[in-house]
């Protein structure tokens, strides 16, 4: 017998047909539809789509404007209001970036799904406006610029939509007062598009490929119409031209003033001067600069010195200072030359004082660096994150900062993540820092990484006995040359029970031997999540001794999230080794691996030194 269709309910479809009145503007009581009894408003709200939800949320906040709802508000009538909205658009931000829902709810402390949505939504439009924007054909501006039917779709649920709406500044119109954050492409960075965003409260803004002087206006407009509200600034892939900063600076601060800007970055952009007046004002005259960046802008010795001063003779109290992918090999000795052996910092240094994350990644610093980033990194007494990788520190650069470490690792607020990752250093090095560190860094490193450094085999010893006698959750070991026969010592002084919680040990030819270890730290390390085992060239025999030990580990409820065996295709030629995708956690597979089988020659040239 077939089922008999349900019709619908007289309520629900007037609901629908409210909700479709509402989505097309032509609902002239809608303050009357926020009044109705609170269950038949859930209702209808549920029902809204972006669109409509969004011109019924802009009457509720209109109501209560002069009184901005708190979560803990005591108001209940406003609270249950709210609530319902907060529902309707976190359902709604869930159904079309499901992924960016997850990262949210990770990274926001109570979400503001409304606003959330708008922004996520305009930066959606002003990406898809760009393509058309780009193309040779296109010779129209901002106003002639339009999004696609798939969005209006995504916003309206129905075709019912007129061109007008599809329009680029439709968009930033109704949805640009509730933005927060907005990343603008080069072409959008025009005078035109700081006009259709005025009344805007952004909090964050970055510029993408700023090039020509009338995108510099347009950026420089934007961030005077938000310079209240504004406290993050990035400048990505940039060309900032003499006079560019002075602009950025005038557009945020009148001269003698001071901002609110709390981070500051320039990612892969260019300065074409030695040292910009203006982004040496802008630094100065920050007191609440908790961040502060420079990666891959090809600074120059002249150009880190101003800026480290500059920041130095600030009272602001930063917490991040990145200097990365530069070229300001000896600039510390410079400075310390000039400064006669920084005897001239303020004392204590507020910025140092304050500073708990350094990153000098990739500078072109070496040895002869050492022995004044030692006396440096001494006047931080709260640095917690250190990272120094990509520096050919060598051994002799270990030593001169083993007196740092000992320090940094034995005082009130520890050292507890360091990265050494390709600093040409061998064993000699890091049997040398593990011999003078290892008492002081028991309970207080957590997070280090040693990658790409050529190691060898005789330091795994001293790696067991790492693991085992200090509470390092995070080990980067990757590319290090441990082979066969650095896992089988590895293996062997492996103490029976170990902190770590994530372990990197591919790139290291480990074969069968790497397979063996895998096994005993699944067995031996109970808070152990996840390991990166990838182009380790392990047989097919390995798989056996693997599977059995996921066996043993998941039958004892253990916690293991990840195991990447990328890149060992030999491992997988059997036919059972579509067993190993049972191991699951919380439904996804814990294994990750390659299927096919890489060709005989290519596999002896994996293993070819």
């Amino acid at each position: 017998m077939e089922a008999k269709e349900t019709c619908p309910s007289l309520l629900s479809q007037c609901i629908k047909a409210t909700a479709s009145t509402i989505a097309h503007g032509g609902c002239n009581y809608l303050q009357d539809v926020l009044e109705l009894p609170f269950d038949l408003l859930e209702t209808l709200v549920m029902e809204l789509s972006p669109l409509a939800l969004h011109a019924l949320h802009e009457i509720l906040q209109g109501n209560y404007s002069e009184e901005p709802v708190a979560r803990d508000d005591s108001n209940t009538r406003k609270r249950g209001r709210y609530g319902i909205f907060d529902q309707a658009w976190e359902r709604l931000f869930k159904k079309r970036w499901n992924e960016e829902f997850k990262r949210e709810q990770i990274n926001s402390g109570i979400p503001d799904w409304h606003q959330l949505y708008c922004e996520k939504h305009l930066n959606e439009c002003f990406e898809q406006a760009i393509e058309t924007a780009l193309l040779p054909t296109f010779s129209g501006g901002i106003y002639e610029l339009t999004v696609s039917d798939k969005i209006m779709m995504t916003i309206s649920h129905d075709q019912k939509f007129t061109d007008d709406w599809k329009r680029l500044s439709y968009h930033c119109r109704r949805f640009g007062p509730h933005a927060r954050y907005l990343r603008l492409q080069n072409v959008l960075c025009v005078q035109e598009m700081a006009e259709l965003l005025i009344g805007c409260k952004l909090e964050r803004l970055t510029f993408i490929r700023i090039i020509a002087q009338n995108q510099v206006d347009g950026a420089c407009m934007l961030i005077n119409q938000n310079r209240q509200t504004l406290h993050c600034v990035q400048f990505i892939r940039c060309q900032l031209h003499p006079g560019s900063m002075n602009q950025v600076y005038d557009s945020i601060c009148t001269e003698g003033s001071t901002h609110g800007l709390q981070i500051l970055n320039f990612i892969s952009s260019r300065f074409f001067e030695t040292t910009p007046p203006g982004l040496l004002s802008l630094l100065s005259s920050g007191r609440d600069f908790k961040s502060v960046c420079f990666r891959d802008t090809k600074l120059q010795q002249a150009s880190a010195e101003a800026i480290f001063q500059t920041l130095l003779q600030s009272s602001c109290e930063l917490h991040s200072f990145e200097m990365s992918d530069n070229y300001i090999s000896t600039w510390l000795s410079d400075m310390s030359q000039n400064s006669n052996n920084f005897s001239s910092l303020p004392e204590p240094a507020i910025c140092l004082n304050s500073i708990s994350v350094l990153n000098l990644r990739s500078n072109n610093l070496d040895q002869n660096d050492a022995g004044d980033l030692c006396f440096l990194l001494q006047k931080m007494p709260n640095l917690t994150s250190l990272d120094l990788s990509d520096n050919t520190l060598t051994d002799e650069g270990i030593r001169y900062l083993i007196p740092f470490f000992v320090w940094a690792f034995g005082k009130v607020k520890p050292l507890s993540d360091l990265s050494l990752e390709s600093c040409s250093i061998t064993d000699k090095g890091f049997d040398e820092l593990l011999k003078h560190c290892l008492p002081v860094f028991r309970e207080s490193l957590s997070k280090l990484s040693l990658s790409d450094n050529r190691l060898g085999s005789t330091v795994a010893e001293n790696m067991a006995k790492l693991m085992g006698e200090s509470l390092v959750k995070e080990l980067k070991i990757e590319d290090i040359s441990l082979g066969e026969s650095g896992f089988e010592k590895l293996r062997l002084h492996l103490p029976k029970q170990i902190s770590v919680s994530h372990i990197n040990i591919s790139k290291n030819r480990g074969k069968n031997e790497a397979a063996i270890f895998i096994s005993e730290m699944i067995s031996r390390a109970p808070h152990l999540v996840s390991i990166n085992a990838a182009f380790n060239i392990m047989p097919p025999e390995s798989f056996t001794v693997i599977f059995n030990a996921l066996d043993m580990h998941f039958k004892e409820r253990g916690k293991l999230e990840l195991l990447d065996l990328t890149n060992n295709p030999q491992l997988f030629i059997s036919e059972t080794t579509s067993q190993i995708t049972k191991f699951q956690h919380r439904g996804n597979p814990v294994v990750i691996f390659s299927r096919r089988p890489a060709h005989f020659q290519i596999m002896l040239h994996d293993d070819d030194p």
